[in-house]
């Protein structure tokens, strides 16, 4: 069996986002209009490396469903994370 690392992070994205500041439109259940769109930091693990790109592939740690391709410059690597994610 192949043992595989992942690392935790913190990766910036812009969302679209409620008058609460909570990522809204397809990113959310409720139905509140967006208010604009802004930058959000949020925490995430790296699940794959894409060198050639200079990408990271980042799932989210609240929301385990969300996974995006994230530029190198905008995530922040920390330790590594053996736990079942």
């Amino acid at each position: 069996m192949i043992e595989s690392k992942h690392f935790r992070c913190y990766y910036k994205k812009e969302f679209p986002v409620d008058e609460y500041g909570r990522p809204g439109g397809f990113y959310s259940l409720a139905d509140l209009p967006i208010a604009k769109y802004e930058v959000l930091h949020r925490p995430g693990v790296v699940i794959e490396v894409e060198e050639s790109n200079k990408t990271y592939l980042v799932r989210d740690e609240e929301k385990h469903h969300w996974e995006f391709w994230v530029p190198k410059d905008d995530v922040s690597v920390g330790e590594i994370d053996d736990d079942d994610i």
